[in-house]
């Protein structure tokens, strides 16, 4: 009589987990038509909805499922003491993956979209979940995001251990630095208002701001000692990319012709 009626509360515990994620995964897909639907959403916009609507799900289903559950699993800890014990011990990164989600979902460190740098990787954040966080890897240089095209998977846990820096938010401007190397063979010092304008002149396309000072330059020299010309520009990040190009473009095609002017008058007057 009492294994019947244990067989019994079992199989009600097995139909209500199966009618929980049934109902879970109804609702993912009414709303992941319903994000589908909205042509006027920037894609950043529907990926940081469908991860959010995502990870709130798998929280109803895990709370649903410990609820259902609760009676078998405190009777199986009871008898099992030792066996839960091993089982913390071996889970040990997981619950730490767990914990930083909630830390991150707590805090706000970040969302989908957004431009950060931890644990010496920096990149667009594509998605997170209650393990991972995904970013779309910037190559390794100060200031520049351009992209690697390698996506980059950590582990929630490197929260706890690892500060995190925000570089800039979806849709926002941010400071993007990038050098050019030039040959020592001409001045560029004494170029450096013709440089400037030139910046200047390139970035007007990218930017509503026509107030001047759109650019920041600085010279220099590398460590084998050639000039280098710094660029500091304020530009959406998916403008940075056309941006940089046209800047060389315009200052490299300048250099270009002063060291042709330079070479030509030398020649002459040999």
């Amino acid at each position: 009589m009492i294994n019947d009626s244990y067989i019994a509360l079992l199989s009600a515990d097995v139909l209500a987990s199966l009618g929980l994620i049934a109902a879970l995964i109804a609702v993912r897909i009414i709303v992941g038509h319903a994000l589908r639907r909205r042509s006027d959403s920037a894609p950043q916009t529907t990926r940081r909805w469908a991860a959010a609507t995502r990870n709130v799900l798998l929280l109803v289903g895990l709370l649903g499922l410990i609820m259902i559950w609760a009676p078998q699993l405190r009777t199986f800890a009871l008898s099992l003491t030792a066996v839960a014990v091993a089982i913390v011990v071996a889970t040990k990164e997981l619950l730490l993956c767990l914990s930083g989600a909630a830390l991150r979902a707590f805090s706000r460190s970040y969302s989908v979209g957004d431009r950060i740098e931890i644990a010496g990787l920096r990149g667009e954040v594509l998605d997170h979940d209650w393990l991972v966080t995904r970013l779309q890897e910037f190559e390794d240089k100060p200031g520049s995001f351009r992209k690697t095209g390698r996506v980059v998977s950590l582990p929630n846990s490197i929260l706890f251990t690892s500060p995190i820096r925000m570089e800039g938010r979806s849709f926002g401007e941010l400071l993007h630095r990038f050098t050019m190397t030039v040959e020592p063979d001409i001045n560029i010092f004494a170029e450096r208002k013709a440089i400037e304008r030139l910046a200047e002149e390139a970035c007007t396309s990218f930017t509503s701001d026509s107030a001047g000072n759109l650019v920041s330059v600085q010279f220099g020299t590398s460590e084998i000692g050639k000039y280098q010309i710094e660029f500091a520009v304020r530009a959406a990040p998916e403008k940075v990319d056309a941006l940089q190009e046209k800047i060389f473009g315009a200052v490299g095609d300048y250099l270009h012709k002063t060291r042709a002017a330079q070479r030509a008058k030398s020649e002459g007057r040999e």
